[in-house]
């Protein structure tokens, strides 16, 4: 059990994480973490190819964010990464509203292949999406924020409360990640930002005029996106999508499985191949 003040003592992480030689991958965290989420797959994937792994603006470790925070600055943010390096497109792996990102850099043309796992952005309507934004405003008291000393309300539960959201087995998540895992939601100052941007209730749109392999996998026990939660029909009649199920993991699931997790990027990565033939 950690409390709040041991996650005090750790310090913010790197903003980006860059490694390996081959085609590009670009990974994108799921809301409130950090590239962190993931580091268990990292150094496979480097293997054989230059992965990038950012932080993203408002969150821990990462640039300030330009106000008022939304979907599309936060698109933005990325694609001038992807300049800076030198990338005109990437493989792109997304987590949550890491998906929804890369969806959007997608449909910009900045992307070989689309990976998303449990991705935001395809709810069935506004009102779906407003009660998700619900859930996020009321979990925040519990990581300190808007409370008076911006402390958590339980610190001393807060681990036992967080990580069981991001993961299916809890135990299977390394003491370190699990910690990290844990005071990355305090610090992420834009939860408010994205909960009144105006274009967060229609979600991404733009599916249908995307020429791309894309790649749907949803975790079977996730808590935050369930795989009930999507749209009737979000990824159907889409000829270059496929959709996966992901057993026994949760929300983030390369922090418990990530061989499971390597494997299904490694084979959506793959389709770029079958798609160009």
């Amino acid at each position: 059990m950690v409390d709040h003040d041991s996650a005090d003592s750790i310090p913010a992480p790197e903003p980006s994480r860059r490694t390996g030689r081959g085609e590009p991958v670009l990974l994108l965290h799921g809301f409130v973490l950090t590239w962190q989420s993931w580091e268990p797959i990292i150094e496979d994937l480097a293997r054989d190819h230059e992965v990038l792994a950012l932080t993203l603006p408002g969150h821990w470790g990462g640039p300030a964010a330009q106000r008022p925070a939304t979907i599309s600055a936060l698109a933005d943010f990325v694609e001038a990464c992807l300049d800076e390096v030198g990338w005109r497109t990437a493989h792109l792996v997304g987590n949550s509203l890491g998906g929804w990102l890369a969806f959007e850099l997608a449909a910009r043309g900045r992307a070989t292949t689309v990976t998303a796992i449990a991705p935001a952005g395809f709810w069935p309507d506004g009102l779906a999406a407003q009660s998700l934004i619900r859930k996020f405003r009321s979990f925040g008291p519990l990581v300190g924020l808007g409370t008076p000393n911006g402390r958590p309300v339980m610190p001393s539960m807060l681990r036992s409360l967080l990580v069981p959201l991001l993961a299916h087995r809890p135990a299977a998540v390394s003491n370190r990640l699990a910690t990290a895992m844990s005071a990355a939601p305090g610090r992420c100052d834009i939860i408010t930002d994205l909960a009144e941007d105006p274009s967060v209730p229609t979600g991404f749109t733009e599916l249908a005029d995307l020429d791309i392999p894309v790649t749907v996998l949803l975790p079977e026990h996730d808590r935050i996106l369930p795989p009930h939660f999507y749209a009737p029909n979000a990824f159907a009649n889409h000829p270059t999508t496929e959709v996966r199920p992901l057993p026994g993991v949760g929300h983030v699931p390369m922090l418990e499985a990530p061989d499971l997790i390597t494997a299904e990027v490694r084979a959506s990565m793959a389709r770029a191949i079958r798609h160009v033939a």
